[in-house]
């Protein structure tokens, strides 16, 4: 087969050589343009938004990440079920306000009704002051504005 090619290239007149040589460096230039240049330029734009969202988000995580490490590191002083009752009196919950179960290293802490910002203090003193987190919450608006039901299982 290639030698029949050949053969017949050979029995071209010097100009169909000429036009065929240019007629392929054409048809590869095109296919060159459309499968590989076109494609590559079409995606650019989208690939500097990606690096550019990588970008910000890479210098949100470094910044959590050097706040997280200047936190001193709290030691569990107690029970964990003292360290949410006193949590709760200091944020001014009443012991008959909530109730607290507890269950090996886990409380269930369940308020029927508190102020959104008084339950978000609350847990923040836990994390910070007693390293008692929250494992699960369940947090339910209630009619009053602000006000709501809030059922959080804690853990050390």
């Amino acid at each position: 087969m290639i030698a029949a090619l050949r053969d017949r290239h050979a029995a071209l007149a010097p100009r169909e050589r000429r036009v065929l040589v240019v007629g392929s460096i054409v048809l590869a230039a095109a296919l060159l343009y459309a499968l590989v240049w076109l494609p590559l330029a079409q995606d650019l734009p989208r690939a500097r938004a990606d690096a550019e969202r990588a970008q910000r988000r890479l210098a949100s995580a470094t910044a959590a990440a050097a706040i997280a490490s200047s936190r001193a590191t709290v030691v569990p002083r107690g029970p964990i079920d003292a360290a949410i009752r006193g949590a709760l009196a200091k944020h001014g919950i009443a012991a008959g306000d909530a109730t607290v179960e507890v269950a090996g290293a886990r409380a269930a802490l369940t308020i029927p009704s508190v102020r959104f910002a008084t339950l978000v203090a609350l847990v923040d003193g836990l994390a910070r002051g007693d390293a008692v987190h929250v494992v699960d919450a369940t947090i339910t608006a209630r009619v009053e504005p602000g006000v709501v039901r809030a059922e959080l299982t804690l853990g050390r």
